[in-house]
């Protein structure tokens, strides 16, 4: 069996042990190639036979070369420089793309190459067979006598001109953009050599007055050379000294564009009618009578334009090294960052030549349709690009927002949104989606240089914004978060990224976790990690149980900060244990046993908010309590959720939620609800992502953190072998208690649940029919079994599922008795105890059911007790009433058993 590394430590050191051998291979065969001397042994062609031989690398190295020129020929040189290549980007760790055809490229040129060397280098002594090798010769004599020698040297040359463009496309495009820049730039100088010279002095200012030339070009309209960061470095862009209302010149200050304010002409000073004319841009004039007049800037002047401004694209972090972590600590060992991935390789030269053709094709759109607009800054991100257009004064945003499609349609992309107000900028911005998405991993995020996350109590690496920055938000200053989106959107992705982000940076002692998912599928890799107060909770009931405990331990903690004379949990776990046992002063050791060293963050993950709105009517209290009062003692909630619907996210719960993050939804009306403006119905899907962080009305585009699931399971595999889980006692017993501890339960609730399992249906007909009572009481039994968890939800007409069997009943009851009379957890009664008082009450409860019964008489005192029962309730009354006639035509043939009974 092949043996497989265990681990990622293991794979580098293989990784790197196979990439030094090959690279001492290529230096062998390289340092062989460049020493190779046909009389060196096994030539044939040349005696007598050096010795020793003048190869650098001995008789290996002589025989190695002489048998690859002799087949290959001098082609071989480009099988080398592909090698080389390869290494590279091993080593860098960078995709190279479409290896299979690069490969044929760099075959083609070694064939073509070898050939067209063996047709024009005559033979010689040391090679009579020729100068291109046995495949060269092979191939120039069959070709000949078919084409002749002019045209096999004119197959070959365009074989090696294929095989070039295969392999190394990316140089000639880049060769031919050069050549086309220089001619542009020599045709520009030419037919304007005043703008061509203030370009010069824009551009290579420094450089012109560090020759001496600087001095004697002034630049016309004002602008200086300031630094503009994009991805961590400093570039040369164009700046401004004039008015608010100025536009920054296009093509770095080739063919500066006109101004749309007036005074900007008057600072100028005299100009030439001829180059002013020359140099004004496209500009609708509202006082014209003549429309026509408006210039249009053609396709090769908008290339020049657009081929100087800068692009800001998304640069990954160089640092690669873990997380900081200053604390160390004995016991537990934090996951190693190299469970990652390695994020992909940058694509930004792929993507500048797009980029700029995307900008192209926006202006010319944009004058088309007559709006006055133009390009002046570019910022790339993984999903999107966002074009920065300065509009002309007079010209409205909701102009642009009607041809929002048309601009799409141009762009040949899927949509386009128009961001109509730039902070602290007087441009707009038209966000269009990428041709090549990139994918933001985590471990890119994490090994970002950022000192904000040592100060951060709960980081979360949450993706990239449309410029390419980490996102990274601290949830104690949230304090709770709001996700919405469709299937499919990257909601479940998103919290996937939270959870792992809070396990590579957080204890268990520091962070508890209670994750909610009724999917069952989405959050149960996380159900080993030793951070979990309970197990992951799969039931819509038992989440509801499990919110009220959470109101309860706030105020517990709260009354805790009060006694202790704090005000948060970070202040509270700052105190030191002697500290600590000054303030509360207690009189016991048991006392002092129950006070608490730390109090970690809790935090509460529901992947579906929908699903327990809907069950329990109370959920929304108690998560609106949550909300409010949360914060300052370390419980935090994340609430999701892919039906943003009125009902579900009702307005107590959203204005409890400052940060709200929302994937593609369905309509505007559902992104309405989430952010309070549409927007999130035009997003990509996979991640992409709008953002509104607390505090503010600032809404940003981000590129949310892929998290694959391998990823997540050598996590938890990892930290499973660290440490076990500690589960919160009382809350793996919310469940049992939910069965047993009721001091309200009526004591024939026993008999209801057998005859319930028993008949596998939920009636109330059914339990009136066996437990020879009334209504009103059975339909209170079938309360109790719902909250409960025994059945299910109403269902109209139809009699409720049972969601357990008899046997599992049992054995849920015997462990909650064994529980509470061996543990004695607070709040659960004693087993025993309870049974003897049902005993006692039982004859006295069921003597009262048949004196009611007895009076009523008729069906007229039973629907009269049903009313006055559940006045309070009318809905209940209504569907309790379907029930009960449908259960009565179901056993119309018992009708005369039952009133006998009765």
């Amino acid at each position: 069996m092949k043996h497989r590394p265990s681990n990622p430590t293991e794979r580098q050191i293989w990784f790197y042990l196979l990439w030094a051998v090959s690279a001492g291979a290529w230096l062998l065969l390289v340092a062989a190639l460049v020493s190779y001397d046909p009389a060196d042994w096994p030539g044939q062609f040349v005696v007598p036979h050096n010795n020793p031989p003048s190869n650098w690398i001995g008789h290996v190295g002589a025989w190695c070369v002489d048998q690859l020129l002799a087949m290959v020929g001098p082609g071989v040189w480009f099988l080398v420089a592909g090698g080389l290549v390869v290494l590279v980007c091993i080593q860098r760790q960078r995709k190279l793309t479409q290896p299979i055809l690069r490969a044929m490229g760099l075959v083609l040129m070694c064939i073509s190459t070898s050939t067209i060397i063996g047709m024009t280098v005559a033979g010689q002594a040391a090679s009579p067979l020729g100068a291109g090798g046995l495949i060269a010769n092979f191939i120039s004599h069959q070709l000949v006598m078919r084409f002749s020698f002019l045209g096999t040297l004119i197959l070959m040359l365009v074989c090696f001109w294929v095989g070039a463009v295969l392999a190394v496309d990316h140089i000639l495009t880049w060769l031919g953009s050069l050549v086309i820049q220089g001619a542009t730039l020599i045709g520009v100088g030419m037919r304007r050599p005043k703008a061509f010279l203030e370009a010069l002095q824009v551009k290579f200012g420094p450089i012109l007055a560090g020759v001496g030339l600087g001095d004697g070009i002034q630049t016309r309209s004002g602008y200086s050379s300031v630094p503009i960061r994009s991805g961590g470095q400093t570039r040369e862009a164009i700046g401004r000294k004039g008015s608010d209302d100025d536009v920054d010149p296009g093509a770095g200050g080739l063919g500066a564009t006109e101004s749309f304010d007036e005074e900007l002409d008057d600072s100028l000073g005299e100009i030439d009618d001829e180059q002013e004319v020359e140099d004004e841009a496209y500009i609708e004039d509202e006082e014209a009578d003549d429309e026509s007049k408006a210039q249009s800037f053609t396709t090769e002047e908008l290339r020049a334009k657009i081929k100087s401004l800068p692009i800001n694209f998304a640069a990954s972090s160089q640092a690669k090294a873990p997380p900081p972590r200053e604390v160390d600590l004995s016991g537990y060992r934090f996951p190693d960052i190299a469970l990652l991935e390695d994020p992909e390789s940058s694509f930004t030269r792929q993507m500048e030549q797009l980029v700029r053709d995307q900008a192209v094709q926006l202006e010319a759109a944009l004058h088309q349709y007559r709006i006055a607009g133009e390009v002046v800054g570019i910022d790339s991100g993984p999903a999107i690009t966002m074009f920065e257009v300065r509009l002309a004064p007079g010209t409205k945003v909701a102009q642009l927002n009607a041809i929002s499609s048309d601009i799409a349609r141009a762009l040949k992309a899927q949509n386009v949104r128009i961001v109509s107000n730039m902070a602290g900028k007087d441009t707009i911005g038209i966000e269009v989606p990428n041709l090549k998405k990139e994918k933001v991993r985590l471990k890119d995020l994490m090994t970002a240089n950022d000192d904000s996350v040592r100060k951060m109590k709960l980081p979360m690496w949450l993706g990239k914004d449309a410029s390419g920055n980490p996102l990274i938000a601290d949830l104690t200053t949230m304090p709770h978060m709001l996700i919405a989106g469709t299937t499919g959107s990257g909601k479940s992705v998103c919290i996937n990224s939270i959870v792992v982000s809070f396990l590579f940076m957080k204890r268990p002692d520091e962070l508890k976790l209670v994750l909610v998912d009724p999917k069952m599928v989405e959050m149960t890799m996380f159900k080993q990690i030793p951070h979990l107060m309970c197990p992951v909770v799969t039931e819509v009931a038992r989440a509801a149980s499990i919110l009220e405990w959470a109101t309860n331990k706030m105020d517990e903690r709260y009354e805790i900060l009060a006694e202790a004379g704090v005000r948060d949990v970070a202040s509270y776990n700052e105190l030191g244990w002697e500290e600590l046992k000054e303030r509360f002063n207690p009189v016991s050791e048991e006392a002092e046993a129950r006070i608490p060293k730390k109090l970690p963050y809790i935090v509460f993950i529901i992947d579906e908010l929908a699903d327990l709105m809907m069950m329990n009517k109370e959920v929304e209290g108690y998560i609106v309590r949550l909300a409010q009062k949360s914060r300052a003692i370390g419980m935090h909630l994340i609430l999701a959720t892919q039906r943003p619907q009125a009902n579900v996210v009702t307005g107590l719960i959203k204005s409890n939620m400052p940060c709200r993050i929302s994937f593609k939804v369905a309509s505007g009306m559902d992104s309405r609800i989430v952010l309070d403006q549409k927007g999130a119905e035009l997003l990509l899907g996979q991640g992409d992502m709008l953002y509104l962080s607390p505090g503010t009305s600032k809404i940003s585009r981000v590129q949310g953190t892929l998290v694959e699931d391998s990823e997540i399971r050598q996590t938890v595999r990892f930290l499973k072998n660290v440490a076990e889980p500690s589960f919160e006692p009382q809350l793996v017993q919310i469940k049992s208690t939910n069965l047993d501890d009721d001091s309200e339960r009526d004591p024939l609730f026993e008999d209801a649940v057998r005859i319930v399992l028993e008949s596998r249906r939920g009636s109330v007909s059914l339990l009136q029919r066996q437990l020879t009572v009334g209504y009103s009481r059975a339909s209170r039994l079938i309360e109790q079994m719902a909250a409960a968890g025994i059945i299910g939800e109403y269902k109209g007409s139809q009699a409720r599922e049972v969601s357990m069997t008899l046997e599992e009943y049992e054995a849920i009851c015997a462990q909650a008795q064994a529980d509470a009379s061996t543990d004695g957890w607070p709040g659960k009664p004693n087993a025993a105890g309870a049974v003897e008082q049902e005993s006692t009450q039982a004859t006295e409860e069921v003597e009262d059911e048949e004196e009611e019964e007895e009076e009523g008489g008729d069906d007229e005192g039973e629907v009269e007790t049903r009313a006055s029962a559940k006045e309070d309730d009318e809905y209940e009354y209504e569907y309790e009433e379907g029930e009960e006639e449908y259960e009565e035509e179901e056993y119309a043939e018992e009708d005369e058993d039952d009133e006998s009974v009765t």
